[in-house]
């Protein structure tokens, strides 16, 4: 082989070492292009998490725009419920108030004689039972007085059913006067009425009648033309041993008519009790 003068070689060696040269740089470029694609992906992507972000934060934001409208839409209904519920309540308050008032009125009618104020039958003789079977049991004694207002239909038919109802207030509100306040009276008819006398015997109730008696002819009732004084005639028993009120009254009753068939005006007591 012919030997190559250096002189000859020296160029091909510098054209290599330039081409490497190259060859270097343009990967270098290469790799910076493919780093700067990279971080342009890296860009556009943090790029995107950041519109994401900033979307779910709106729409955060716009549903805590809604829930806090929402709240205040309840708040308000809410609001408006309980002032409705404490309009109900009070009248609900104000109808029971109303009821209750009602049915006091109702049982007071009910147990109470309307005109004169005494009880009514029924009531009368629903406590007076009560007030018998306890002194039954004791040794106390209690008598029953039966009233009847004389000729009271010559009064209503002389001077008018006002007048009656006038002399029948007056003649109770006379026997309460002279009453104490547990004794009881209750009207049992027309102008019929009668008392329990608690722990009272015979000789105290005769004295009790008689008391009622002059207090009847003392109240006088207005009429037209002058004034009507009412007179009353009254029967007492005492209670005996194991007997019921009711035979108790028939037994007053019994001596209320004898005060009558004796002139009226008068108190007389049962048969075999003696008399005033």
């Amino acid at each position: 082989m012919k030997a190559v003068a250096k002189s000859e070689a020296e160029p091909a060696a510098d054209a290599f070492s330039l081409y490497d040269a190259e060859e270097a740089v343009i990967l270098q470029a290469e790799t910076m292009l493919a780093g700067l694609s990279n971080a342009a992906a890296g860009v556009n992507a943090l790029a995107d998490a950041y519109r994401r972000g900033y979307r779910e934060q709106r729409r955060l934001v716009r549903m805590s725009d809604r829930m806090q409208l929402d709240l205040q839409k309840a708040n308000h209904c809410l609001a408006e419920q309980r002032r409705d519920l404490q309009a109900l309540n009070e009248a609900l308050s104000k109808e029971i108030e109303h009821r209750t008032r009602l049915e006091a009125e109702l049982r007071r009618l009910a147990d109470t004689d309307s005109l004169t104020g005494a009880l009514a039958r029924r009531r009368f003789m629903e406590i007076s039972a009560r007030e018998w079977a306890r002194h039954q049991e004791g040794t106390a004694p209690i008598c029953v007085l039966m009233l009847d207002l004389d000729r009271f239909k010559l009064v209503n038919d002389s001077f008018g059913h006002a007048v009656g109802d006038a002399a029948l207030v007056a003649s109770v509100a006379a026997c309460r006067a002279n009453l104490r306040p547990r004794d009881i009276i209750g009207r049992t008819g027309g102008e019929e009425f009668a008392v329990l006398l608690p722990e009272t015997g015979l000789g105290h109730a005769l004295e009790v009648a008689e008391r009622l008696r002059d207090a009847v002819a003392s109240a006088p009732v207005e009429a037209q033309g002058g004034t009507v004084t009412m007179s009353v005639s009254i029967g007492v028993s005492q209670a005996r041993q194991g007997e019921s009120l009711e035979s108790a009254m028939q037994r007053a009753d019994a001596a209320l008519y004898t005060a009558k068939d004796d002139g009226r005006d008068r108190v007389r007591s049962a048969p075999g009790e003696g008399s005033p």
